[in-house]
């Protein structure tokens, strides 16, 4: 057993099965409201499931936050298997998922003082952040301490990047940023926004698209600006458009040089705001952490 064990939450996008080979517990960033009904991201509901009731009637899905009481939970599940805990959150500039979960670490060192939890805010989402919780967790499995573990996840963050582009403008307005009425006005021309992920954990515009396969090569040529290496490490996350995301991981292996590349769900959380089609590509380069 590793002397720590990382944590996450769901915007991270692990595939469940990445999680679970590298001892990953991913907590829900949210839960799910459609009709009255409650469900827990990644738990009781599927990212597919999920964006089907966004495409059935989006104004009656909606998300709560995420308790303390939940995470205190997942801190005593963890703290019988190792007395070192880091939970690697979405950024703090898009989420209060950080400040649950520092007010959870509080209420649980009151009852479990032996045991270290340490939260780190990602300053990423989506992609990006599934890339530094990996980089963690296989730190992890290597045995380092949790000060070794939380440095690496740092420099992997610092070097990391993310783009994203959406299908449609329709859904937006959920986020806030637009009108309802400018969003279907938006999405009746086809426009596709690019945005890249901010070193402080914001979302910027960076372009726009009509066609997907010039958004797509756009996303592509400033993977490369971006990272300055064509040698990297890739995650691309996609809301319910598997196929979009095989064809456009094949273009990913056919530009760069993969070292790894994980392609799985954009969870829903996020992907209210984005709606379905829309994709998310984390990147970072090899580091030497040996050091």
């Amino acid at each position: 057993m590793a002397r720590v064990l990382v944590m996450t939450d769901s915007v991270a996008c692990l595939p469940r099965a990445v999680a679970e080979e590298l001892q990953v517990k991913v907590v829900p960033a949210a839960n799910i409201m459609f009709d009255g009904k409650t469900y827990i991201d990644g738990e009781t509901i599927t990212a597919d499931e999920a964006y089907r009731f966004i495409q059935k009637d989006l104004d009656k899905f909606v998300t709560s936050a995420i308790t303390p009481a939940r995470l205190v939970d997942a801190y005593h599940e963890l703290s019988a298997r190792s007395g070192e805990i880091l939970f690697i959150t979405i950024a703090s500039a898009l989420s209060a998922v950080f400040k649950t979960a520092e007010t959870a670490a509080q209420l649980f060192r009151e009852e479990s003082p032996d045991t270290t939890v340490r939260v780190q805010d990602s300053r990423a989402c989506a992609s990006t952040q599934g890339l530094v919780v990996l980089a963690a967790a296989r730190a992890a499995a290597a045995d380092k301490s949790l000060d070794e573990v939380a440095t690496i996840a740092e420099q992997v963050r610092q070097q990391a990047g993310g783009l994203m582009m959406l299908d449609t403008l329709r859904y937006i307005y959920r986020t806030g940023r637009m009108s309802k009425v400018a969003s279907k006005i938006a999405s009746i021309f086809n426009i596709r926004p690019i945005n890249r992920l901010t070193q402080e954990g914001t979302v910027e515009f960076v372009g726009r698209a009509r066609k997907r396969a010039d958004g797509i090569d756009r996303l592509l040529h400033l993977i490369g600006r971006e990272a300055g290496t064509d040698a990297l490490h890739l995650m691309l996350t996609h809301a319910a458009a598997p196929e979009m995301a095989e064809g456009f991981s094949e273009l990913l292996r056919q530009r760069y040089n993969c070292l790894s590349l994980v392609v799985s769900d954009y969870s829903p959380v996020m992907g209210y705001g984005s709606g379905p089609g829309a994709l998310f590509v984390g990147f970072h380069p090899e580091l030497d952490l040996s050091k």
